[in-house]
């Protein structure tokens, strides 16, 4: 190993570690994580300068979950969730669908991932699953989407948006830091067979350690 490996793993945080570690052992019998939650505590606002790039946001139906599918092939969840109740808001790009993102205003959501509970504030819209094509990443797409968000926070009464960052995913985090969300809490969470068998919270404040 050389020497910038190696210092480069003593940097890795511990937990970092563990998940290389773990995710290399076939079908992972085990498996760690941490989920950063954070919240924006207002209606988000985007000036209309700031959403330049192609592209626009609309919200999706399930005439679209074939195009939903062709960008994640994860067809079943899909369709969990717009039976569930929950909005999903699509990007496109010259008529394609290029990049999506879901909220939910239930009391409870199930992180599908992992399969923790979480507790929605009352007021609060719980942002998840956002995900954009790589070559539209850093376009101006996500500031649509809450741009978008805004729009329907104000048609339906809410006042704050939970999300969560998986730990480790920096550029994430700082993207979110600087929009104006907060660290709230940080939650430990350990699978073993695929079941979520614990999981512990904390409050914190992880934005001043990046």
């Amino acid at each position: 190993m050389t020497g910038k490996r190696l210092a480069e793993l003593r940097r890795t945080p511990s937990l970092l570690l563990a998940q290389k570690v773990l995710r290399r052992v076939p079908f992972r019998p085990v498996d760690v994580g941490k989920l950063c939650f954070l919240r924006l505590e207002s209606i988000p606002q985007i000036a209309p300068g700031l959403l330049r790039g192609p592209g626009s946001v609309r919200a999706a139906t399930l005439d679209d979950l074939e195009a939903l599918v062709k960008v994640c092939n994860h067809r079943d969840g899909f369709l969990d969730r717009f039976a569930a109740g929950d909005r999903c808001a699509v990007a496109e790009v010259a008529g394609r669908i290029v990049g999506y993102e879901w909220f939910c205003d239930r009391d409870i959501h199930e992180e599908t991932a992992w399969g923790y509970r979480i507790i929605i504030p009352a007021g609060y819209v719980y942002a998840y699953d956002a995900f954009i094509e790589p070559r539209y990443r850093n376009s101006g797409i996500w500031l649509r989407f809450k741009a978008y968000l805004g729009d329907l926070m104000r048609e339906t009464g809410h006042i704050g948006v939970l999300t969560f960052v998986d730990y480790g995913n920096w550029p994430s985090l700082r993207t979110h830091l600087r929009f104006g969300f907060k660290p709230h809490t940080e939650v430990f969470v350990i699978k073993i067979l695929g079941k979520l068998v614990s999981s512990a919270s904390e409050k914190t404040a992880f934005g001043s350690r990046l």
